[in-house]
């Protein structure tokens, strides 16, 4: 028995520990900013078009954010056809905080290997989004990619890094890219200026 107590000890060790459970991911997800209550930020975007015309454009915007649901990303510069802001607006625009995600989406885990998981999130409100592959980094806490998987049979993709501004953790930098019927597009963004929790009254979101 005194041979077999360490030997347990020993294999107890080599196994590999368990993934902490999705919902205190999804909790520590929905605290990572606690006194972060709203920002503006400048959105810097090279679009790069592989389908016709096939143009290269820098789009400069700003990026409003309020709690618990209020996001807009208005293009100010750089569009060079019609049509094109509104697209990445709407794309920029509807990324919704994990602390909605309960509320907005049914939540399954698909896979964690105790570094990372990944999140299927299917909007309870039918629209042109079939279902989000969020992968979150489990020791940060942070969404890493997200890929957005249309009814049409379109996708759009988004992967994030972080840094920190004033004591929170908010996106810096992102890669992406578009593929829907009419225009495939990949991206590369740089989001700074961030001004942290100014007053922005909601009728900044209905304009």
């Amino acid at each position: 028995m005194r041979v077999l107590a360490p030997l347990a000890m020993i294999v107890t060790l080599a196994l590999p520990l368990r993934a902490a459970p999705a919902s205190d991911l999804l909790t520590r997800m929905a605290a990572l900013n606690p006194n972060l209550h709203a920002f503006t930020a400048t959105l810097h975007v090279r679009v790069s078009m592989k389908t016709f015309p096939f143009l290269t454009a820098n789009l400069i915007g700003t990026y409003y954010y309020k709690v618990p649901d209020k996001t807009k990303v208005a293009f100010s510069k750089g569009i060079p056809i019609p049509g094109l802001a509104s697209q990445f607006d709407t794309l920029y625009a509807h990324i919704e905080s994990p602390s909605r995600w309960p509320h907005v989406y049914a939540v399954a885990v698909v896979s964690d290997d105790g570094r990372t998981t990944v999140f299927k999130l299917t909007p309870r409100k039918a629209g042109n989004v079939e279902h989000i592959d969020a992968t979150v980094d489990d020791k940060r806490a942070t969404v890493t990619s997200m890929r957005w998987n249309y009814a049409n049979g379109g996708y759009a993709e988004m992967t994030n890094s972080y840094g920190r501004v004033q004591g929170n953790v908010l996106v810096e930098s992102q890669t992406g890219h578009v593929d829907e019927p009419g225009y495939v597009a990949d991206l590369d963004s740089t989001i700074d200026n961030y001004a942290i929790n100014p007053t922005l009254p909601d009728s900044v979101f209905t304009q």
